[in-house]
């Protein structure tokens, strides 16, 4: 919401849809708005406009208007964008024209009806006061518009300049209120900062120069990259100052994790910070799909109980404040529960409470999804306001690029269409009609990339926009209907192909208009499926915009090197970038990584190098000790596995496809003890046991990976490396090198995780001495040198690894 209240200068600065909705009243999904809100109606404001165009002289569609006005010794610069404005020649606003998308027969009607009008009717009258001259008021309109047939209500709305300023008056008294509540907070939470406290007894080693580095950025609004291994303390050294900084300066922190298990340790940080006494208040965010209490997740106030009249029992029940009276730390269960049972929305509950504590943790995706994100919802000013902390920074290039490469699937086309055409009423055949055009249009644009061919594969085509844009076009007033006869027939399930294809195409062709060289358009045919594609190359720019906007950002990893791969790809500025680079605080000894370069991994001579893989790593496993072996593929695996023989270990596989439950059961049984003998763990690199998980203490000992693990060789990855060489001049490290041995390091990375650990990693595969890939091994491995990790026979130096350590521990 653009509202700014400056309480020493006197000074108010709003934009007039800010300001008229607080006369509505806060509905639910009123960020970025309700259904029909969120998606529709655009190409109704531009239908009416042109014709206000051609048949009024004079009149001017989305028109810029500032104004200044003086109230109670305050001044308040309010400023908007008008649907359209009738001049006449001497530049005479005659009338003002709001135009709103409704569904006449049901926004109109209900318990928020009359806030939502008022809302509407105090939009214009606002600009109305704003473009009229002294001596002649402006006329103002309103113009509803129905989402669902594109009829149309044109009303005039009377107004008077004291009963306007007479509300400008008195929102003016109640935003000065929030000010000066807010300021009071800010106070507290400033003397709060000063005494802040390490949530920690003491500082591990190197953990200091972290703090030290992430306060000096934060407070020179600047951004830092920073490399740190396992043990370091990150969550901590990152928080701590970010928190400190935010309290003095009256801001919030945003600390992001690609996985919700990450988003533990920030919450448990987070409470060792506070106490009992503190003002600042944290909030873990969890996904929309998991807050909702419904079967069927769809947002709006005529459809869903939750969402009805969401402002009016938010304010009769107080819940909001009462939660921040009652928790220090807000979760996302309690919210869920409390919400639910007052029949408020929980989702959207968390929201609010989201925009009025200090810290937020969360998923990426409320900051950096163009769907949900916060420039996405237009709330720029709360992302100005905010400290960025993105955790296992590394995975957001990816999950970045994801964000903004939709695919179009011509199975969930014909999905939905088999769907309508059980029903025979008329607006189930008007869906058919536009789905049914809808395939055509990808059928053709399919021959023209394969003709006939069944197993085309994959190709860059030239992706037409129109059909796509006649397709959401013709869906968006049919959807409403849709979800209100459902509503009536209280058809909800928990996935609808029909809702789920209308989100697919809105956000496609959202992504398609957006353009750039940093997207390829994709045609995909095999015997299973037929696919459209938009796919970001480089989604820097996006992700850029929005740490720019943010006063100033750390991203931390153990694997952010080399630093210039994550500042190209993450889009972080040069100029306003540092960098911080930190060893191991483990003792070296500890540690013994090895390099078994006996045989090829490479894909070329990988059938030759199964069994021999197999044998050594059954004769290299540690006798009484858990190992981890990884492998670059599935596929890979198997092969091994087929071939191995380990009697000393019980032998535990990762299977593809296998249940999340039954890998769950295995991580804990290895994290606990729980197997009863010696375990050898086969997995893949990149998966559930070789990224973000813990194994403590004596739960491993040895970790053998396999192969750098370079992404598998496809149309999507080498495109990619095209582009990285175009644009960065290195084409296969940014595509292939870089992002394998990445994964090589995070696994790595999973066996020392504190003081006492001992063990050893060993990778497998000559490659690993080649000076290209060894050049991007962490320098505290190789010292410089790869070579001197060549080992010939790593059973033999990882018995001497262990019983030397015995011997240390038991000098009798």
């Amino acid at each position: 919401m653009s509202l700014h209240v400056d309480l020493e200068s006197r000074v108010l600065r709003a934009s007039v849809g800010a300001l008229a909705r607080l006369a509505g009243g806060r509905e639910a999904g009123s960020i970025g708005g309700g259904l029909a809100r969120l998606w529709m109606g655009q190409h109704h404001h531009q239908r009416i406009q042109a014709d206000r165009v051609a048949e009024v002289p004079g009149y001017r569609p989305e028109h810029t208007v500032h104004g200044t006005l003086e109230l109670d010794g305050w001044t308040l610069e309010l400023s908007g964008r008008a649907d359209g404005v009738v001049f006449d020649a001497d530049g005479t606003a005659l009338e003002v024209e709001e135009i709103k998308t409704v569904h006449l027969g049901r926004d109109l009607f209900g318990p928020a009806a009359d806030a939502r009008r008022e809302a509407h009717h105090r939009q214009v009258q606002i600009y109305a006061l704003l473009l009229s001259a002294d001596d002649r008021p402006a006329d103002a309109m309103l113009t509803l518009v129905d989402v669902a047939d594109g009829r149309t209500v044109r009303e005039e709305v009377p107004w008077r300049r004291d009963e306007i300023e007479l509300y400008l008056r008195n929102t003016l008294q109640q935003l000065i209120g929030e000010a000066l509540a807010r300021k009071a907070h800010r106070e507290a939470c400033a003397r709060a900062g000063e005494v802040l406290a390490f949530p920690h007894p003491s500082l591990r080693p190197h953990q200091g120069e972290m703090v030290d580095a992430v306060a000096d950025a934060l407070d020179g609004e600047r951004h830092l990259l920073v490399a740190a291994p396992t043990g370091v303390g990150k969550t901590a050294a990152a928080l701590y100052p970010a928190m400190r900084q935010a309290l003095r300066s009256g801001r919030k922190v945003f600390f992001l994790t690609a996985k919700t298990l990450q988003q533990k340790m920030a919450v448990q940080t987070a409470k060792a910070m506070q106490r009992p006494d503190d003002p600042w208040r944290s909030l873990q965010l969890r996904a929309k799909a998991a807050m909702c209490p419904n079967t069927e997740m769809v947002c709006h106030d005529q459809v869903c109980p939750y969402a009805q009249d969401y402002g009016a029992k938010v304010a009769s029940t107080g819940i909001a404040e009462k939660l921040l009276s009652e928790f220090g730390h807000l979760d996302p269960d309690v919210i869920y529960e409390t919400a639910r049972d007052l029949a408020i929305c929980p989702f959207e509950l968390s929201l609010e409470l989201r925009d009025r504590v200090d810290l937020v943790v969360c998923d990426y995706n409320y900051v950096f999804d163009p769907r949900i994100g916060m420039l996405a919802m237009d709330q720029a000013e709360l992302l100005a306001e905010a400290f960025l902390v993105v955790d296992e920074a590394h995975n957001l290039v990816d999950r970045a690029r994801e964000y903004y490469s939709p695919t179009l699937s011509r199975a969930l086309v014909s999905e939905a269409m088999e769907l309508v055409s059980n029903r025979t009423t008329r607006l189930f055949t008007r869906i058919h009609d536009v789905l049914a055009d809808l395939r055509d249009a990808i059928d053709d644009m399919l021959y023209d990339a394969f003709g006939s061919d069944p197993n085309g594969g994959v190709t860059v085509i030239e992706l037409d926009e129109a059909p796509l844009h006649h397709a959401r076009a013709g869906l968006d007033p049919l959807i409403v209907r849709y979800v209100q006869f459902k509503r009536d027939q209280e058809l909800w399930a928990p996935e609808d192909p029909v809702m789920n294809l209308y989100f697919t195409l809105v956000h496609f062709h959202r992504v398609l208009c957006l353009g750039g060289e940093e997207f390829v358009h994709l045609a995909r045919r095999t015997r299973e499926d037929e696919q459209l594609r938009v796919l970001c190359l480089d989604a820097s720019r996006f992700v850029g915009e929005s740490l720019e906007t943010a006063a100033g950002a750390v991203a931390m990893s153990a694997t952010l090197e080399p630093f210039a791969f994550y500042r190209d790809l993450l889009g972080f500025d040069a100029t306003s970038s540092d960098t911080l680079a930190l060893p191991s605080p483990f003792p070296p000894e500890n540690r013994l990584i090895l390099v078994d370069s006996s045989v090829d991994t490479t894909y070329r001579q990988r059938q030759r190098a199964y069994g021999p893989i197999a044998e050594r790593i059954a004769a290299a496993a540690p006798e009484g000790r858990n190992a981890l072996a990884l492998f670059p593929s599935y596929r890979f695996l198997d092969e091994v596995v087929s071939r191995m023989s380990a009697p000393r270990h019980r032998i535990e596989v990762q299977r593809y496809g296998a249940d999340k439950r039954e890998q769950l059961r295995m991580l804990d049984a290895l994290q606990s003890g729980g197997f009863s003998e010696p375990t050898l763990l086969l997995a893949v690199l990149g998966g559930m046991f070789a990224e973000g998980v813990d194994y403590p203490g004596e739960a491993l000992s040895a970790v053998f990976v396999v192969s750098p693990g370079l992404p598998q060789v496809e149309p999507e990855r080498d495109l990619l490396r095209d582009y990285y060489q175009r644009e960065y001049g290195d084409g296969f490290a940014y595509a292939y090198l870089i992002p394998g041995l990445r994964r090589v390091v995070q696994a790595a990375g999973r066996l020392i995780r504190g003081d006492t650990d001992r063990g050893v990693v060993t990778l497998v595969g000559r490659r690993f001495l080649q000076r290209r890939y060894a050049e991007h091994l962490p320098r505290d491995w190789t010292d410089g040198d790869a070579r001197q990790l060549r080992c010939a026979d790593p059973a033999a130096s990882i018995r001497a690894f262990f019983e030397g350590s015995q011997e240390a521990s038991d000098p009798s």
